[in-house]
């Protein structure tokens, strides 16, 4: 496999697909946030959550009613995502292993090599934090710094990433494994949000769903996220120290190094949520 030094556009390639699903994806959140707008049986959320003026409305028979469409939509519009990036991730890294197949086993080949499954990730990846940062400032639970500055983080990583067709290996374990995890957690987070009855089989869904994230999240964003880390930061000072990025890519060297620090700043964030986060919720679990 030959890899050119100079490579063209991968977001202008990509461009319509990628502004189609924003739209897309928009269109979903608008439509189930109008349709359930009203909605107070099935769909009832926590009383935490409906706390905000906003949330609150009283009809003509003077009965209080609580809806929070948003939240519902917001987790719809995750779930279509993650589904996406997560199945396309263990797709490619687990069952047609194209990531070892398809691209040279070398540090020249992680870092510069072409894989369309990586491509449709990366712009998967730029879509659904784009769209998630927008949607997050109309949810109040998710309009925290926290969140707006890693979804704007994340969505320039992807955007250069496929911009200057770079880091495809390392895209796929890191923009589509690790959300594996995080489809379970959708699930999660939305019987947070409208509670199911224990012992229901909703209920027992949601068990399953507790338990898949808990050890997906520490197989792919804890051991095994450190594992390939190893790897990309060898990598890249492998060919930092043979001169070879800017014969790959002239002028890009700022990316890779940029993109060492959000790796390591990111895998000390989940180690942090797994400690702080996870584990006491498990541990607190288990002394009931």
């Amino acid at each position: 496999m030959v890899i050119p030094p100079f490579v063209s556009s991968g977001f202008a390639r990509r461009r319509v697909p990628i502004f189609t699903s924003i739209l897309g994806l928009a269109a979903l959140y608008n439509i189930l946030c109008w349709l359930l707008k009203d909605s107070n049986t099935w769909l009832r959320p926590a009383d935490e959550f409906c706390k905000d003026d906003t949330s609150i409305t009283t009809d003509t028979s003077g009965v209080t009613r609580c809806s929070r469409s948003d939240l519902f939509a917001f987790q719809v519009a995750s779930a279509v995502m993650q589904l996406y990036m997560g199945g396309m991730g263990f797709w490619t890294w687990h069952v047609s292993k194209k990531v070892v197949t398809d691209i040279p086993k070398t540090p020249e080949g992680r870092l510069f090599g072409y894989l369309n499954e990586a491509d449709m990730l990366l712009a998967g990846t730029f879509v659904y934090q784009t769209f998630d940062f927008f949607a997050s400032m109309l949810v109040p639970e998710h309009r925290t710094a926290v969140f707006l500055t890693h979804h704007l983080l994340a969505a320039f990583t992807a955007w250069m990433s496929l911009e200057f067709q770079m880091v495809h290996y390392y895209a796929v374990f890191f923009g589509g494994c690790s959300e594996i995890s995080t489809a379970f957690l959708v699930l999660c987070d939305f019987d947070v949000y409208f509670p199911a009855e224990r012992g229901s089989f909703w209920g027992i869904i949601i068990t399953f769903c507790q338990v898949s994230f808990t050890v997906t999240f520490l197989y792919y964003r804890v051991i095994g996220w450190w594992h390939v880390s190893f790897q990309l930061w060898s990598d890249v000072f492998h060919v930092a120290k043979k001169g070879r990025i800017e014969e790959y890519r002239p002028g890009k060297a700022w990316f890779l190094y940029c993109f060492l620090v959000m790796d390591f700043l990111l895998g000390a964030l989940q180690v942090y949520w797994f400690a702080f986060g996870i584990l006491p919720k498990i541990l607190e679990i288990l002394d009931e």
